[in-house]
C-alpha cells in the first residue's frame, strides 16, 4: 500500500491535518491506536475556544489561536457544531494581583485580541456573589462541543477519500528513498509506503518519535505527564459566563467551566504524574474547594463531586515556564518527509484548523 500522506494519531490535530491534505488531493490515512477517534486530548479537556490572549505574540500558541478561533467558529456554523460564543471573564480576587491582571491585559492587547479591562464597581454588577477587584473580558472566548467537532472532521476525511485505521498500532518507520516504510499492526502485521509522515500523537509523540529510525534522539523531546481534574458542580450558581481566576506560570487555574447542556465544572488543577493514568484522586477536594472559595465564598462544597481527568502533554518540567508548540520538519531535524508535532496542549482544540493549514503549506512547499 502507498499512501502520500500518513498521520498517526486521531485526535482534532491528526484529523484536521488530515482533511487539509485529503481536500487538496493527496492520498491520506491516519492511524488510531484506539477505537474510536478523539479518545485522547482531545475528549479531556475544557472544550474551550480560546481567543489567544496569554502566550507571547511572536509564538506557534498564539499565532494558532487567534487564527484557530475565527476558523473554528466558520468551520462551526459551516458543519453545524454545537457552540456558545459565551464570552470569558479573567478575575483578580485580590489587589495584590490587579498588576498581574492588566500584564495579560496588556499581552491580550499586543496579541490583537478582543479584550475590555472592567472595574470592580462594574463586575460587582456583574457578579455581586464573587469576590473580583478587576477583570478582563474576552468577548470571542466560547465552548465547542468537542465529538461533533472530531465527527465533522473524520466525515470531512471520509468524503475526500482518506481513511482512518482504528486499533492500529504503529510499530516503526524505516527511512526509504521515496520517504517512509512504515510497519502497523491491527491484528495482522504489515507495512505501507508514504511520501510523508506525520507524528501528532499527542501523549505518545516522544514514543513514536523513538520509532523513526532517521530521527536523533536530540531532535525530540520527552513529554511529561500534566494531569488535570475536574469537578462538577450540582446546585444553584451564579455564573453566566467561563471565569478564570489569575494563571499562574504553571496552570490556568481552577476555572469555571460549562458544557452544552449548561452543567458547570471546576478546573483542571497540575498534578505532575510518571505514567498516563486517568484514575481519579477524590482526596483533591479540599484543594478545590479552597481555591473556588477564594472567588466564590457561597460555593456549597457538597454539591461539589468527581468528573473526569485529562492528561497535557508538556515539554516543560514542572519548574519550567511554559514552553511552544513544536513543529519540526526537514528545516529542523534534517529528515525528509517527515513533519514530527509535540506539546500541543491548551489551546490545542482551537489551534486545531490553523495547525491542520500550516502543515499542508509544509508539505506544499
Amino acid at each position: 500500500m502507498f499512501f502520500d500522506v500518513t498521520i498517526i494519531g486521531a485526535g482534532v490535530v491528526g484529523l484536521s491535518i488530515a482533511k487539509f491534505c485529503s481536500e487538496q488531493g493527496y492520498s491520506v490515512v491516519v492511524l488510531e491506536q484506539k477505537s474510536r477517534a478523539g479518545e485522547g486530548i482531545s475528549s479531556r479537556n475544557s472544550g474551550v475556544i480560546h481567543a489567544g490572549i496569554y502566550y507571547p505574540e511572536n509564538s506557534f500558541k498564539t499565532k494558532f489561536c487567534v487564527s484557530g478561533n475565527e476558523l473554528l467558529y466558520e468551520y462551526a456554523d459551516h458543519k453545524r457544531i454545537n457552540y456558545k460564543r459565551i464570552g470569558k471573564y479573567i478575575i483578580a480576587s485580590n489587589k495584590n494581583d490587579i498588576e498581574k491582571l492588566h500584564k495579560i491585559y496588556r499581552q491580550g492587547i499586543k496579541n490583537l485580541v478582543e479584550v475590555n479591562l472592567l472595574s470592580h464597581r462594574k463586575m460587582k454588577e456583574i457578579y455581586p456573589e464573587l469576590n473580583i477587584e478587576e477583570a478582563i473580558f474576552s468577548p470571542n472566548t466560547g465552548i465547542i462541543d468537542v465529538p461533533e467537532l472530531v465527527s465533522a472532521l473524520e466525515g470531512d476525511i471520509q468524503h475526500n477519500g482518506g481513511l482512518i485505521s482504528f486499533n492500529t498500532t504503529f510499530i516503526s518507520a524505516e527511512k526509504i528513498e521515496q520517504g517512509f516504510r512504515i510497519s502497523c499492526d491491527d491484528g495482522t502485521s504489515y507495512k505501507i509506503d508514504s511520501h510523508y509522515l506525520i507524528n501528532a500523537s499527542g501523549l505518545y509523540s516522544d514514543v513514536i518519535s523513538k520509532k523513526i529510525d532517521a530521527l536523533n534522539d536530540k531532535d525530540f523531546s520527552l513529554i511529561k505527564y500534566a494531569k488535570g481534574h475536574y469537578f462538577k458542580y450540582n446546585g444553584n450558581h451564579p455564573f453566566t459566563t467561563l471565569v478564570y481566576p489569575l494563571a499562574n506560570e504553571f496552570s490556568s487555574g481552577l476555572h469555571v467551566g460549562f458544557d452544552l447542556s449548561g452543567q458547570i465544572r471546576f478546573g483542571p488543577d497540575i498534578t505532575w504524574v510518571d505514567e498516563i493514568d486517568f484514575s481519579f484522586d477524590e482526596n483533591l477536594k479540599d484543594k478545590f474547594i479552597k481555591s473556588i472559595k477564594e472567588y466564590w465564598p457561597q460555593l456549597d462544597s457538597s454539591k461539589l463531586h468527581p468528573d473526569y481527568v485529562g492528561i497535557r502533554p508538556k515539554l516543560q518540567n514542572f519548574n519550567e515556564t511554559m514552553k511552544d508548540f513544536s513543529i519540526k520538519d526537514f528545516n529542523d531535524h534534517g529528515v525528509d518527509g517527515l513533519i514530527n508535532i509535540q506539546g500541543v496542549e491548551s489551546p490545542g482544540v482551537t489551534s486545531c484548523l490553523s495547525i491542520g493549514k500550516y502543515v499542508l503549506n509544509l508539505i506544499k512547499s
